[in-house]
């Protein structure tokens, strides 16, 4: 069988105040089915407690260089990372640790007018992402399974509806299809294809 693969979510504490269940309902029920479809995995998305988290869940994540936030994000949960590999059901390249925030990274009016929703570097175990987009947490994951802006694609279905990793100043216009383009779901099969 093969390894799963494990999402950790940290909920930022400008979350606390949000429902975990509503949360995960909104940003991740889908997405764990839609990942376990391509993948042929079983997916673990556990959603933190503030308090089997604290020292990471304060982390001061806004920021007008997304890169230097994202890497400090990194550093922060290497501990974390290393723990969950560890554990002989996890590869270290099948373990993602999400900082779900509440605002974008950016000071842009608090993620009202633009702004960057997410960031991560490609098939890093480290991502930040606001519930400013319903996209934004699958989006990241999906950059850190391989997938590409690039092979992102717009489907017709009595409206326009864009797939997970496309982003462009229409997407707003168009619906969301809640799943990857046939060429994502391939670049993250590729990527899978590297772990046991």
């Amino acid at each position: 069988m093969k390894k799963p693969i494990a999402i950790m979510v940290v909920i930022h504490n400008d979350l606390q105040d949000y429902p975990r269940e509503k949360l995960y309902e909104d940003y991740f029920g889908w997405l764990k089915t839609e990942l376990e479809d391509i993948s042929g995995r079983p997916v673990f998305i556990h959603m933190s407690d503030k308090e089997d988290v604290t020292e990471l869940s304060d982390y001061n994540y806004r920021n007008d260089d997304p890169g230097a936030a994202v890497m400090g994000w990194k550093q922060k949960t290497e501990e974390l990372y290393r723990s969950i590999y560890k554990q002989q059901s996890f590869h270290s390249g099948l373990v993602k640790i999400l900082l779900l925030t509440r605002y974008n990274i950016d000071e842009t009016l608090w993620g009202l007018l633009g702004g960057v929703a997410g960031v991560t570097f490609m098939r890093s175990y480290a991502a930040i992402a606001a519930i400013t987009s319903r996209n934004a947490p699958a989006h990241e994951i999906g950059h850190m399974l391989g997938a590409t802006h690039e092979d992102s694609e717009v489907h017709f279905a009595g409206w326009w509806q864009d797939s997970v990793m496309l982003a462009d100043p229409a997407s707003p216009f168009r619906g969301n299809s809640y799943k990857f383009s046939e060429k994502n779901r391939q670049n993250m099969r590729e990527y899978l294809e590297n772990f046991p």
